[in-house]
């Protein structure tokens, strides 16, 4: 079985856990309760590959949804280690998101060694009202 690990991070309150849980099936789709993740945490998936990939079976995705809070940068080398790729999540609504996503994208592909086709970005708009 091939193994697959995305690290999954952006900003404070920009959506991380909820796509982390949604893409891992812990949940069907956004919640109004928001818990800060804190520190790292590890939701293990098993996926088939596309047909044209059949023959390397079954991969199991890691996917390392990070705290969005900088005091844990410390713990950042750990994290980035082996990663495969990286998916940041960040919500344009919320205040200096932007600019905390260009410091994330300036910090972690090039600690990781990653190309920039190894990296996406999740661009999470919600409403809250309902809509």
């Amino acid at each position: 079985m091939s193994r697959v690990k995305i690290v999954v991070v952006g900003p404070t309150k920009g959506g991380k856990s909820t796509i982390t849980n949604i893409l891992g099936e812990l949940q069907e789709g956004p919640s109004q309760l928001y818990r800060p993740t804190v520190g790292c945490r590890v939701v293990d998936l098993e996926r088939s590959p596309p047909p044209s990939m059949a023959a390397f079976g079954k991969i199991n995705l890691e996917l390392w949804d990070c705290s969005g809070e900088f005091s844990g940068e410390k713990n950042w080398p750990a994290i980035q280690k082996d990663a495969d790729g990286v998916m940041f999540v960040y919500d344009p609504a919320q205040p200096n998101h932007e600019d905390i996503l260009t410091q994330l994208v300036q910090l972690f592909p090039r600690a990781m060694g990653l190309q920039p086709k190894f990296c996406m970005c999740y661009v999470n708009h919600h409403n809250t009202n309902g809509g």
